[in-house]
């Protein structure tokens, strides 16, 4: 497809590792695959982000993710449309719907199983990332073995998707934290639109993280640094015999992420692979 585009264009840029392009690749889902390029260079780690947008839009990501953002002359843009995004499908359990209309269709029909709608965002988590999913899907095999009324805690929440999903299963007390307030906001947004006012969300650091009483199952997606930093506070957060899925690890970070929570009391992880990342169950056996 091939438009004109007569208004002035803005380029937002920002440098990352290349270990992380494809969670900037879900990170940035909402915006159209043709305004976006990954640039990275051989015998070299960085990776180089460029989106091409609007003013507005623009200085959201700056101010949500840094980098810098400049004028561009009016262009011909060359691209393809972008293909409607089908329904995620967990286990026959759930789905997860990116679009409204067809997410208030399906409630409306009252069709199973039970469907959520997270609309792709600036908050990490659509549930089409190989780490979000995996999450999910141990979730919904998970859930047999959580108590009827289990309470839930999400760590590095995101978009809320986690959190949702477990209220949707059947959690009745769910909180939900993240460092990034944006986050926060999207996510409490998110919870909303599904109904699901039990979710607690707050702005916190893992690092700093403290809980009243423990919980059954606790998610953490984070990446592998922080989640082997807060080991020690996820232990104290998970009740004796309760449930920890984590993700947001590299696959080749795995075994130093095993160790780590076995030394915390956790059982040994059972690891699932999803191309360089994974993702892992374990218990608390303190």
């Amino acid at each position: 497809m091939i438009r004109r585009v007569d208004k002035l264009l803005h380029r937002w840029t920002r440098l990352s590792s290349n270990k992380w392009e494809d969670a900037w690749v879900e990170r940035l889902r909402f915006l159209n695959p043709s305004q976006l390029a990954f640039v990275s260079w051989p015998n070299s780690r960085a990776l180089k982000i460029e989106a091409y947008c609007d003013a507005a839009t623009a200085k959201k990501l700056v101010r949500h993710f840094g980098g810098q953002a400049t004028k561009i002359a009016p262009l011909i843009w060359t691209g393809e449309a972008e293909l409607p995004r089908r329904p995620l499908a967990i286990r026959g359990k759930l789905k997860v719907f990116p679009d409204k209309p067809s997410w208030q269709a399906w409630r409306k029909e009252k069709k199973k199983p039970p469907g959520i709608y997270i609309p792709a965002g600036m908050a990490f988590g659509t549930g089409e990332h190989a780490t979000t999913s995996t999450c999910l899907r141990l979730i919904a095999d998970r859930r047999p073995e959580l108590p009827e009324d289990f309470s839930a805690l999400d760590l590095g929440t995101g978009s809320g998707i986690l959190a949702i999903a477990a209220a949707t299963f059947g959690a009745t007390r769910v909180e939900a934290i993240d460092f990034d307030p944006h986050a926060v906001r999207i996510g409490a947004q998110n919870a909303r639109a599904n109904g699901c006012r039990e979710i607690a969300f707050s702005q916190t650091d893992v690092l700093a993280l403290k809980t009243r009483r423990p919980f059954d199952l606790v998610m953490a997606n984070l990446f592998s640094e922080v989640l082997i930093a807060a080991t020690p506070r996820i232990a104290k957060a998970v009740r004796p015999g309760g449930t920890l899925i984590f993700s947001g690890v590299l696959l080749k970070q795995s075994s130093e992420v095993a160790a780590t929570l076995q030394k915390a009391g956790f059982s040994k992880p059972r690891i699932l692979p999803r191309g360089k990342w994974c993702a892992g169950i374990c218990e608390n056996h303190s």
